[in-house]
């Protein structure tokens, strides 16, 4: 018993401390010690390195995981993002990165900003999400959505992927991607595959098919009725398009020879 107590008491020690929040900012600031020791490139930034670590405490505040920005501070060094504007990149980070929290938090997901246990990869994505331009509800929708279908997080994080691929076609508009969106969920496509409805997009775009009969004729009636990409693409390929035929152009006058001075000139009549 006196072993067990032993080994018992310095264990419960120990994770009492890593939970007290000096544990914590201790662990931020080594990741930011070890950053500036081991890279070479961390020597360009010494002069913001107090900058830095108030990123770092403020992303610790919003119990973002420190592998995010820690990479992303990696990575802006690794692109030789000027000392000055370094740690405002950062800053804007931690505040996508608050945001994607509360969408992930919210959808039932989970959330590191609410310590639940949401994955750093979905916090990540939802960033990337964000950064592009969708919108909180549209993509906490979405995600509300996968909480309840098969594919879960994977399928719901991948239709949001597939609603930002389409974005960068051309718009949607927000209702319609909602329903894209939910409707890529409940199809039964691997959540790998929903990538492809932006080439299928960007194909009836390059026929010259309006983006309300790509939206809603093919994209839209094609999924709700059980079809896939095959399908879309047939009635992409079937449709004819026909462009309106310029007027012929009116043709050049030709222009007309110089006359050639006559070889024979009448005769002068003298009175």
């Amino acid at each position: 018993m006196k072993g067990f107590l032993t080994v018992r008491v310095p264990v419960l020690l120990a994770l009492s401390l890593l939970l007290l929040p000096g544990a914590a900012s201790s662990s931020w600031a080594d990741e930011l010690a070890a950053w500036y020791k081991s890279d070479p490139r961390a020597a360009s930034y010494a002069g913001v390195r107090d900058q830095l670590g108030q990123v770092f405490s403020q992303a610790r505040r919003a119990r973002i995981p420190e592998a995010l920005l820690a990479s992303r501070l990696r990575e802006g060094a690794a692109k030789k993002v000027p000392a000055d504007r370094l740690p405002g990149v950062l800053r804007a980070d931690v505040e996508l990165l608050e945001r994607a929290g509360r969408i992930v938090f919210h959808a039932g997901l989970g959330g590191n900003l609410l310590s639940r246990g949401a994955s750093d990869e979905a916090l990540k994505e939802v960033a990337i999400y964000l950064r592009a331009g969708l919108p909180d509800h549209l993509i906490g929708d979405l995600l509300s959505a996968g909480s309840g279908a098969r594919g879960g997080q994977e399928s719901a994080l991948a239709a949001c992927q597939a609603i930002m691929d389409l974005q960068a076609v051309a718009p949607v508009e927000e209702a319609d991607s909602l329903q894209i969106g939910k409707l890529l969920m409940a199809s039964g496509m691997q959540p790998s595959g929903y990538s492809s409805l932006a080439l299928v997009y960007g194909l009836g775009m390059s026929r010259g098919m309006s983006r309300d009969n790509l939206v809603h004729d093919v994209i839209i009636n094609t999924l709700s009725t059980g079809g896939g990409v095959a399908i879309m693409n047939q009635k992409i390929r079937s449709t004819a398009i026909m462009q309106p035929l310029a007027p012929p152009k009116a043709p050049l006058p030709r222009a007309r020879p110089p006359k050639s001075p006559s070889t024979h000139q009448r005769p002068s009549h003298q009175n």
